[in-house]
């Protein structure tokens, strides 16, 4: 990608980024099935492979559902963001959209793999389970003109939808556990549905007597008094899918999910009509074999001794940022994300647990809450806001309270100052690269010191006390991870990193490794085991040792003075800053994952493994190349009966809808007539037109 020697973005803002619609400049690449939007030229090289990508899953879903889909997808590419992410629909018709940034992959809620290949095959899993239709369904269709999208002008629109797409009116754990079902196994095995922490997260509320949520009680207290929110979706009904095919089989899940002329519109009745017995029963039972499961795996790790904890705050705090010890006060300095407040940067007291809250966070992360890093001499901390959006890089005095900003949509995370020459250092995001960067004194602007190839993604940056030395955590395109470590000079020279040291511990991914005090070695965690424990690294003889054993899992390791570690244990309430004495182990116990156990009984799974996206042959596919004009793309969406009201009357109407695929462009109109009261005749008839654009 283009890179810019040294860049100051202020006011102005991001140059990728549009000061209104009509700057929307879209090229297309057609096919019979995909219609790709993507911003040209900073994402042509993208277009090749996300459309085999999207080929690729769409040939198994269509296989594995005997779904045609009603109408082409439209996949939009996108980089209005730091992290990537993705979303799907399909009413009022299949449409995905993708980010192009890297995602966040913290703790191992993410699969660290090709992130395009999961997420297609994750979307378009959304979108053949809500579009999947019978003939009773594609007579609504046809009679609506269309798949009607529940709108709040027309009420009426929600039994409308329901009718056409009875698959969209369904719980999200429906969805997103489907999905990741279905991502894991298209890849092998290489998913969330085999994720070590889904694993911790059920292993650790078993340990600690925390509630499991009904089917309701998720959608409603668990999504939002929980500090996961709505990842409880994702971990609730991917747990509920994987047990469902593990008693069932593969086979009755697909059937519960599709929509042959036998079935039932409603998800909780074709449930009973395919398990015979009711949901509420089936995730009850669930419920039950998931604390047996985990009393099991706890069994495990405790026939060797446990890492003894001491808590230093007396409840779980949710998610917590990087931390560092301020020897001065005696307290730890981290960003803190729980239940009933927003996320913000403040300290804890390492004696007493008492929080202090400096700032509130403008648009913080769920896991990392925010990238942050600490200068004690200055008494400084520097954080980033909107992180989710391009984020801003802030100061603030740690003992006022005060902040500032420095950098604003700079895009830069993964924070760490110099103790050598006071620079920070960070990881920036932009076009689906990720850039090492330094922002010299006065953090006026920054400098691009290293651009990685596609499909390398460091993370968790950190120096040494020396300042020679960088590490970061590696992700590579084929889903390897691992640390490295490299000079500093080499990077700074422009001549590429110069690797001294490098830590694989597969299949697991290496995070929060920093160096410690002597700067000879690197102390972090990973889930080597199946467990999160820590490990230490010594970088002259490249040999690692691990230091703990953990019933749930530990993060973020602190060396303390006297030898002891700073750590983070996951606890069913979140995570709680702790203390440990690490000491080497020779032997851990390791756990079952739910995942293993149901591809041994049921090894068909191996079979849904879609391959490479490269074996398909893309060019006799694309039907044309060219700009996506919204307003030549508008069609009718969807046509309708609906009910006004006029002074204390019935007005029974139609409804009318068209828009272009991305919804850039819209029309409305709404057409009903008042004859049941003595109106003069200019007032029987009511017309609203509507013309809706993104400017």
């Amino acid at each position: 990608p283009p890179l810019e020697e040294a860049t100051k973005e202020g006011a102005k803002g991001p140059a990728n980024v549009p000061p209104d619609a009509s700057g929307i400049d879209l090229s297309t690449l057609e096919t019979k099935n995909l219609s790709l939007l993507y911003f040209d030229p900073v994402q042509t090289y993208l277009t090749p492979y996300i459309a085999r990508a999207f080929e690729n899953a769409l040939i198994f879903h269509q296989k594995t559902f005997n779904w045609t889909p009603w109408d082409r997808t439209t996949l939009l590419l996108k980089d209005f963001g730091d992290y990537g992410n993705a979303a799907a629909r399909s009413s009022p018709n299949n449409a995905v959209l993708l980010d192009v940034a890297p995602l966040s992959v913290s703790m191992e809620t993410f699969t660290p793999g090709e992130r395009f290949f999961t997420l297609t095959n994750h979307e378009l899993a959304h979108v053949a389970t809500m579009d999947v239709w019978n003939k009773r369904d594609a007579r609504w269709r046809r009679f609506l003109r269309g798949k009607p999208m529940p709108i709040q002008e027309h009420p009426e629109s929600i039994l409308w939808n329901y009718l056409a797409t009875p698959r969209n009116a369904v719980p999200r754990w429906y969805l997103e556990g489907s999905a990741v079902f279905f991502e894991t196994w298209m890849a092998g095995g290489l998913g969330r549905a085999q994720g070590a922490y889904d694993e911790m997260v059920f292993r650790a509320k078993v340990r600690d007597g925390d509630k499991f949520y009904s089917p309701l009680g998720l959608e409603s207290e668990g999504t939002a008094v929980d500090f996961q929110v709505g990842v409880n979706d994702y971990l609730y009904g991917t747990r509920f899918f994987s047990w469902l095919g593990l008693t069932y089989g593969p086979k009755k899940v697909v059937e519960w999910l599709g929509r042959d002329e036998a079935s039932k519109p409603f998800y909780a009745a074709q449930f009973r009509q395919v398990f015979n017995r009711k949901l509420d029963d089936a995730w009850n039972a669930w419920i039950g074999f998931e604390r047996d499961f985990q009393k099991a795996q706890l069994a495990k790790l405790s026939a060797y001794p446990l890492t003894e904890v001491t808590h230093l705050s007396p409840i779980g705090l949710g998610s917590i940022s990087r931390g560092f010890v301020d020897a001065k006060t005696n307290s730890l300095v981290a960003a803190f994300r729980y239940p009933g407040t927003i996320g913000f940067v403040g300290t804890m007291d390492l004696a007493s647990g008492k929080l202090r809250k400096l700032q509130e966070i403008k648009g913080m992360m769920l896991y990392k809450v925010t990238s942050l890093a600490f200068e004690p001499a200055t008494r400084k901390a520097y954080y980033t806001e909107d992180n989710y959006a391009f984020r801003d890089l802030m100061e603030i005095d740690v003992d006022t309270g005060r902040k500032r900003m420095l950098l604003r949509d700079a895009r830069i995370g993964d924070l760490v100052v110099n103790p050598a020459d006071k620079t920070i250092w960070g990881i920036r995001h932009q076009n689906g690269f990720a850039t090492i960067v330094r922002i010299p004194l006065p953090y006026a602007g920054f400098n691009q010191v290293h651009t990685f190839d596609y499909g390398l993604t460091p993370f968790d940056l950190d120096i040494s006390p020396d300042g020679t030395q960088i590490a970061a955590s590696m992700g590579e395109i084929d889903g390897k991870q691992s640390v490295r470590v490299w000079t500093t000079e080499s990077l700074l020279s422009g001549n590429g990193p110069q690797e001294i040291a490098r830590l694989d511990l597969p299949p697991s991914t290496p995070e929060s490794f920093t160096f410690t005090p002597d700067g000879k070695g690197l102390v972090g965690t990973a889930y080597y085991t199946g467990v999160s424990n820590v490990f230490t690294f010594d970088i002259a003889t490249r040999k690692y040792e691990v230091v703990s054993n953990a019933s749930t899992g530990f993060f973020r390791p602190m060396p303390q003075p006297d030898g002891s570690l700073l750590v983070y244990e996951y606890t069913g309430a979140g995570l709680t800053p702790s203390r440990i004495v690490p000491q080497k182990r020779d032997d851990l116990g390791t756990v079952e994952f739910l995942g293993a156990r149901l591809i041994k009984t049921h090894p068909e799974l191996k079979e849904w493994g879609v391959g490479s996206p490269a074996k398909i042959d893309l060019d006799p596919l694309i039907t044309e190349r060219g700009k996506y004009r919204p307003t030549k793309r508008m069609k009718l969406a969807a046509a309708y009966p609906i009910i006004e009201g006029y002074q204390g009357s019935y007005s029974p109407g139609y409804y009318f809808h068209f828009e272009d695929p991305m919804q850039f462009s819209q029309f409305d109109a709404t057409i009903s007539v008042s004859p049941f009261n003595n109106l003069p005749k200019r007032e029987r008839l009511h017309v609203g037109l509507k013309y809706k654009t993104l400017n």
